[in-house]
């Protein structure tokens, strides 16, 4: 089934049990809610829908809560009495109870927005009831490029052979292989970097499987000859590196597109060229990312004592005092918070303006440094 054919089957069932008419727009933003998401744009933005089951073979524990809930219990979950307790009663204030309820009340809320109506809550409780039942047997298949490209970031491509195996269940190259031509139509047509960005991460993998060491450090199929004490080059190492290549050429092709957007420390080139650096730091301190902001204090990547003060007060705003020393000692054996055994190690950060001798900055720079903080920080 057809994620259009879910829509219109479920809001033919709406209108027939409920008589109440919606449109398939609206049963789309009910599904994205569903999903933990504002609207259905935010969730097409950020996701590219594979493929839609619908499987209502066997119900679930939920659907045995939606045929009890009723607008008194909604409203007042009743509480369970552990003095008396029976396992196999129902408890409406259980976690996946309470999370049953928030979920309907969420669906309430959004109907009533969606239909511009406030008609009666027990109407629009069954309404609500309705979708739950039905999403129960929806199972959307989808990738999160935003988590994946999240999970890719701390990989090194050129330090030994990638095992996908190793890999957490966000990171799935299969199904990047088999959606290859969808996900780059996708990056293009909505301009989406973790996108990009996945597909990069993609051809590095390639290129990884070929030359696990990259360029310099890998073997690319050639044999260890003893007697000449060196690698030996064969048709096969001539092929692997054309390969490796144009596999490098495409991820280089697509990191392009974010070159001046990483996603977080671990994403920017600190081999590029300084100003480069410099913007991919900047990219990050203005979005609020804290680690970030340290490394651009403490590396002196800003150009100038103004501009440090701005980030500076930006991380006060985000409750991180750089103009403060953050030291603690440890248990140089274990890691773990120092407690008077075993040797002592001392690790933290002394205040900034001792750190790289910043300069104070008079009253007018000082004030101007705290709007365009503040400004920044609104912005988050």
């Amino acid at each position: 089934m057809s994620i259009q054919e879910f829509a219109y089957q479920l809001a033919q069932k709406i209108q027939t049990e409920h008589a109440v008419k919606i449109s398939r727009s609206h049963i789309y933003e009910l599904i994205a809610l569903n999903q933990g998401y504002r609207s259905y744009n935010a969730f097409v933005a950020q996701n590219l829908l594979l493929d839609c089951e619908y499987d209502n073979s066997e119900e679930y524990y939920e659907h045995e809560l939606l045929n009890l809930l009723t607008l008194d219990i909604l409203k007042n979950p009743p509480k369970t009495d552990y003095s008396n307790y029976d396992d196999d009663a129902i408890h409406w204030d259980n976690y996946e109870s309470r999370e049953l309820l928030e979920k309907i009340h969420n669906f309430i809320l959004k109907l009533q927005n969606l239909l511009k109506d406030r008609s009666l809550e027990e109407r629009l409780l069954n309404i609500a009831k309705t979708l739950q039942y039905e999403f129960l047997f929806l199972d959307l298949n989808y990738l999160n490029f935003k988590e994946f490209r999240e999970s890719l970031t701390y990989i090194d491509f050129e330090n030994g052979l990638v095992d996908e195996e190793l890999f957490d269940q966000d990171i799935d190259f299969v199904s990047i292989e088999q959606n290859l031509e969808k996900i780059r139509v996708y990056a293009k047509e909505r301009n989406n970097l973790d996108a990009y960005a996945v597909l990069a991460s993609y051809y590095r993998y390639l290129a990884n499987q070929i030359a696990p060491y990259g360029r310099q450090g890998s073997t690319f199929g050639s044999t260890w000859d003893n007697q000449k004490q060196k690698y030996i080059k064969s048709q096969k190492t001539t092929e692997n590196i054309k390969q490796y290549e144009e596999l490098i050429k495409l991820a280089n092709y697509y990191e392009e597109f974010i070159k001046f957007a990483p996603e977080n420390i671990a994403e920017i080139d600190m081999d590029a060229d300084r100003e480069t650096v410099y913007k991919q730091f900047l990219y990050l301190c203005n979005r609020g990312d804290l680690d970030a902001i340290e490394n651009f204090l403490y590396q002196k990547i800003f150009k100038n004592s103004g501009e440090a003060w701005v980030y500076i007060y930006l991380a006060q705003l985000l409750d991180t005092d750089f103009t403060k020393d953050d030291f603690r000692a440890y248990n140089a054996y274990t890691g773990e918070e120092y407690d008077d055994y075993g040797p002592m190690e001392i690790a933290g950060r002394e205040a900034i303006q001792y750190a790289v001798h910043l300069k104070q900055l008079n009253d007018e720079k000082d004030q101007l440094a705290r709007r365009i903080a503040q400004d920044l920080f609104k912005n988050i």
